[in-house]
């Protein structure tokens, strides 16, 4: 039997529900910040004012969990921090009072600096040897969610129907936005809610942080804090939400064998997360000139630095959300997901699990106007429809693939994915949606039938560009695969009268075969490269 110690196990609650409230990419971008520092900069100093001489280990864990200073009186070890959960454990002698007291105090100091913030904790004890100590972990997780089902903690001023409601997040609107740090817009100066208010501040913080990360672009560039920024041009308001979710990933954590393995493999898919980051922002940087052609990025007066097309939400760990111009969505998605399952992609990797990270994504673009919250959840929501054709062709033959989806709203359009296929694109033949996409990177990691590749949809959106078939006739094609099969036939022939054609795409030989008239199995990838035409730059990548 290994050394008995007292553990505390935390975890932050209805994460995105908390970063996304609101429609503004300020506080979103300020949200995830709090998030990702609460134990940091709220807990450990508490565990630390808790404990004589500071007794705590915060940093030790990513290389080796230090169970030898658990030895000694009045310690605690921080086991591990990341995906939004804290395992922090204490020496023998550290008394029921004083665990509670930490408890209490983080939780009280979140009211004033991280206010709206939900967070749960569970207290027991764990067996340190390395045979038991997983299965101790999970009984305290176990624990966690109990504590979930009955605990509702209220963390934000009631809102009592006398007081004025904030804009944002519809909270008791407390904070008087005297400097603007809200709304720097040279408007009229309002009340907002302290949620709001702390949120906006921290943005300022991430970005700091995010410069750190990225000094050699920083150095050139700054990152957009609101969604105007991003470089739409004024008579192209769209943006895209571009989630991005890593294969299998509790699988991988399931096959480390010690806590030790667990924190170690989890730093390395955050170094793995950031450098694909890296190395996406370097080629924005290498191909900054050309985007004069379909962006507007010209620096305001009061600009000294060229602005970034792009601002990640969430970064670290195999979970990312970046905001970008809908031009380049898919073009950013792709490289991202290619560097991510590219093992050299970035060096130092030790971590065998962590060096090629399968991933799917979902790119939901929508209008500046569109509500943030439900642009996200349906960002969601694609990368779960990726994650399901990428379960399946798993199991049609045991590769693992990264897959896309994608979906263009164009106005207040049904609030789940489901209801926007069935509402837009159902016809009489079949599903017109022909995604998701499977991304690709190195021979032999795609499935046999190269159809669903994401370059054959580049590559037919490039060719309605350069006039296979006249514009005006390319969307009436969308039309026309709402009909039946005599309507394709009849347009297929006047195709071939006025010397036009389908895009040539080999793989896609089989729905430009007559007898079949755009469609096979009920599928037809057409309407997706026709819309695509206005969101992806002409001659751009993949031409």
């Amino acid at each position: 039997m290994g050394e008995i110690v007292h553990a505390l196990l935390f975890d932050t609650r209805s994460i995105q529900r908390y970063i996304y409230a609101g429609n503004r990419l300020k506080t979103n971008i300020g949200a995830s910040y709090l998030v990702d520092t609460v134990f940091t900069q709220e807990l450990f100093p508490v565990v630390a004012e808790a404990l004589p001489d500071g007794g705590i280990d915060t940093d030790s864990w990513q290389e080796k969990l230090p169970v030898e200073k658990l030895q000694q009186p009045q310690q605690c070890v921080v086991a591990s921090n990341g995906g939004g959960n804290a395992l922090l454990l204490f020496s023998k002698d550290v008394t029921e009072e004083t665990l509670l007291q930490i408890v209490r105090t983080f939780t009280e100091n979140l009211l004033v600096t991280r206010p709206g913030l939900h967070v749960g904790a569970a207290r027991g004890e764990m067996n340190l040897d390395p045979a038991v100590f997983q299965q101790d972990l999970g009984k305290l997780f176990q624990k966690l969610k109990a504590n979930q089902n009955v605990v509702f903690p209220q963390v934000n001023v009631p809102y009592t129907g006398l007081t004025l409601s904030c804009e944002v997040n519809g909270e008791s609107a407390n904070y008087f936005d005297a400097h603007q740090q809200v709304r720097p817009d040279g408007g009229e100066v309002r009340f907002y809610s302290q949620e709001v208010a702390v949120k906006a501040k921290a943005a300022v913080k991430a970005t700091e942080n995010l410069q750190k990360k990225y000094p050699d672009i920083a150095a050139s560039y700054t990152f957009p804090l609101e969604i105007d920024r991003l470089g739409q041009k004024e008579s192209e308001n769209y943006y895209s939400i571009v989630h991005i979710d890593g294969n299998n990933m509790g699988e991988k954590f399931r096959g480390c064998h010690t806590q030790e393995e667990r924190s170690h493999l989890s730093e390395n898919v955050r170094r793995k997360t950031e450098g694909c980051f890296g190395r996406l922002l370097e080629s924005i940087d290498a191909e900054y000139a050309s985007y004069r052609d379909f962006l507007d990025l010209v620096p305001d007066a009061h600009e000294e630095k060229r602005r970034m097309p792009i601002r990640p939400i969430i970064l670290g760990g195999d979970d990312v959300t970046f905001v970008c111009p809908a031009k380049v969505a898919i073009r950013y998605t792709k490289r991202f997901m290619e560097a991510m399952m590219d093992p050299d992609a970035v060096p130092g990797i030790d971590a065998e699990a962590a060096k090629r990270i399968d991933c799917c994504a979902g790119i939901a673009i929508v209008k500046t106007t569109y509500p943030f919250f439900r642009g996200y959840e349906l960002a969601e929501q694609l990368c779960d429809a990726a994650k399901v054709r990428m379960r399946q062709t798993k199991q049609e033959d045991n590769a693992a693939t990264s897959w896309l989806d994608f979906a263009i709203l164009h106005g207040e359009q049904a609030p789940t994915l489901e209801q926007i296929r069935e509402q837009e694109y159902n016809s009489v033949r079949g599903n017109m949606h022909f995604g998701p996409y499977q991304v690709c990177h190195t021979e032999g990691t795609a499935p046999k039938e190269h159809r669903y590749d994401i370059e054959q949809l580049i590559e037919a959106v490039h060719q309605l560009q350069d006039g296979c078939m006249a514009h005006g006739k390319a969307k009436e094609l969308r039309d026309v695969l709402q009909h039946g099969k005599h309507d394709a036939q009849r347009f297929l022939l006047q195709l071939d009268h006025m010397n036009q054609k389908l895009p040539d795409i080999r793989e896609w030989d089989v729905y430009a075969e007559p007898e079949n008239a755009l469609w096979s199995g009920g599928r037809t990838p057409y309407v997706d490269a026709i819309e695509l035409m206005d969101f992806i730059p002409q001659g751009g990548e993949g031409k």
